[in-house]
């Protein structure tokens, strides 16, 4: 084999191992990406955000009647766990036992015979911190992508492994099908005679 046939031959191989890297390169990095997202989809980062309890003190407006009366903030997000603490007839400014009161969701009605037409009444209720709910609308609106990429991420990383091992075996390939074509030509030219 002469020197400018090696030296050839070196080049190419270079050449080749340079893409067969790039390709390793790209697909180990598709990898890394997938396991990130993989285990980001995983978790539920809201549900480590608590949820916040809030107090109204004598809102007005309400009544206790047969009819329910949902309590103005009702449309919190999160809203839950509707408590009625006190509540005061605004027609003479007496107390109205607690006891009178029959929680729905997120209103109540009247349990006993009484019927009062202007109440103030307390309460609290549970709802969704700011940053549960700040974090809900960015799962929401902007994850979306995430979540459908990583709900396939098994699959992905199972077919980034397989293309990974792909390319590597088409590289070693490769490097042998060009030491043996180089050598072959190397025998060829040096002279197939014996006599």
């Amino acid at each position: 084999m002469s020197k400018e046939s090696k030296m050839n031959a070196g080049k190419m191989i270079g050449e080749y191992a340079g893409i067969a890297f790039t390709l390793l390169g790209v697909l180990f990095g598709m990898l890394i990406m997938t396991f990130i997202f993989g285990q980001l989809g995983s978790s539920n980062i809201s549900s480590t955000l608590a949820t916040e309890t809030i107090t109204i003190t004598n809102e007005t407006g309400a009544w206790l009647n047969g009819t329910t009366y949902t309590v103005s903030n009702s449309g919190s997000t999160g809203f839950a766990g509707l408590t009625i603490t006190s509540a005061i007839n605004t027609t003479d400014n007496s107390s109205i036992a607690v006891g009178n009161f029959t929680v729905n969701g997120t209103g109540f009605t009247n349990s006993s015979a009484t019927i009062w037409t202007s109440v103030w009444v307390s309460y609290t209720y549970t709802q969704d911190t700011d940053a549960k709910r700040a974090t809900d609308q960015v799962q929401n609106n902007s994850l979306v992508a995430i979540t459908t990429y990583t709900a396939g991420a098994s699959t992905q990383l199972n077919t980034v492994s397989i293309a990974i091992i792909l390319v590597l075996l088409i590289g070693v390939f490769l490097v042998f099908w060009k030491i043996f074509v180089t050598n072959k030509k190397s025998s060829d030219t040096s002279g197939g005679n014996f006599g």
